[in-house]
């Protein structure tokens, strides 16, 4: 936290406007976590905009690019997402000066939960079974098992650790990218060799499986192209449960119409929702899930806690957990 936020927040009354309806459980904790507080709610954009012009900080997603505009004494803004490349793109230079903080890590497991179903689905032809299964017709076909293949996981976070943890259970090497790794590849506690990110792309014709959890930001924008795509075994396969727009769609969709892969599952693509008449349905090897790595929530959302810890730290001007570096993106 800066000193400049650290200054504003201590010892004063703060409106700390939350973006959805907290549960009576939320909001009490809330309260103990900043007693002298206030937690207006905003119910709808209209609202927003009204309540935003005295609020200090802003937790949640939900209207706050409509109301940000009319934001005078923001200081903090806490998104429930992992990835803020929306909010960066939306909202421009009007976040500077705002400490932005975001969910890094907490929806790993489900999302590293799902990495693996596609990787499953893609390898075992789970398309394909139920397009047979949809035209009664019954054929076998020779597949792929996991143990053995290698794996290059192009972010090496918490998701990127989460799937290495499940892969290794079916006898799959994993690699590891990440950006501030060291110059020199170093095997971490997992036993994943974890390189930096300027060696990854000569590791890709030996890897048969490439996992992509990146956020979207201007260095990692369609940095899966063609000329990685190509680089890549035959029957390698791709899967994105990280951003779209990361890897180059039609390239990719190239690849797969020709042949090149084995197969490809995406959980999100770079225009969401695809209209109807959207190429992305008709791409054989292609298994698509409606970006559900994530999944809607039952019951209380798993960012309650993480808020009331943040809010507890705001207002003691303690530093904030997952402050996101804006010029880097995430």
């Amino acid at each position: 936290m800066n000193e400049t936020l650290k200054d504003s927040c201590v010892n004063t009354s703060l409106n700390i406007l939350l973006m959805y309806p907290p549960t009576p459980e939320h909001r009490e904790r809330l309260r103990q976590a900043a007693p002298s507080a206030r937690f207006p709610v905003a119910r709808d954009a209209a609202e927003a905009a009204r309540l935003v012009v005295d609020a200090d900080a802003v937790l949640g997603n939900r209207y706050f690019l409509q109301s940000l505009p009319y934001a005078k004494r923001l200081r903090w803004m806490q998104s429930n997402s992992m990835g803020v490349d929306v909010i960066l793109r939306g909202a421009g230079e009007r976040l500077r000066g705002v400490t932005l903080t975001c969910a890094r890590g907490l929806y790993a497991d489900e999302l590293a939960d799902h990495a693996l179903a596609l990787v499953l689905g893609v390898a075992r032809g789970l398309r394909e079974a139920v397009e047979h299964y949809e035209r009664r017709t019954w054929g076998r076909w020779s597949l792929p098992t996991l143990r053995g293949r290698r794996c290059l996981l192009l972010g090496y976070g918490a998701t990127g650790r989460a799937i290495a943890r499940r892969l290794s259970g079916f006898g799959v090497e994993c690699l590891g990218v990440r950006r501030h790794a060291g110059e020199t590849p170093a095997t971490d506690d997992q036993g994943v060799t974890v390189h930096g990110p300027d060696g990854w792309r000569a590791l890709l014709p030996s890897i048969d499986l490439l996992i992509v959890t990146l956020p979207r930001t201007r260095e990692t924008e369609a940095c899966v192209g063609a000329a990685e795509l190509a680089a890549l075994p035959s029957q390698a396969m791709v899967v994105n449960v990280g951003r779209g727009g990361v890897i180059e769609e039609r390239a990719l969709f190239d690849r797969l119409r020709d042949g090149c892969l084995w197969g490809a599952g995406l959980d999100t693509i770079e225009r969401e929702p695809p209209g109807p008449d959207d190429e992305v349905w008709s791409v054989p090897r292609l298994l698509l899930t409606p970006h559900v790595g994530r999944s809607l929530e039952s019951g209380p959302p798993r960012y309650e806690r993480l808020f009331e810890e943040n809010v507890r730290r705001f207002c003691a001007g303690e530093p904030l957990l997952h402050v996101v570096d804006q010029d880097l993106g995430y």
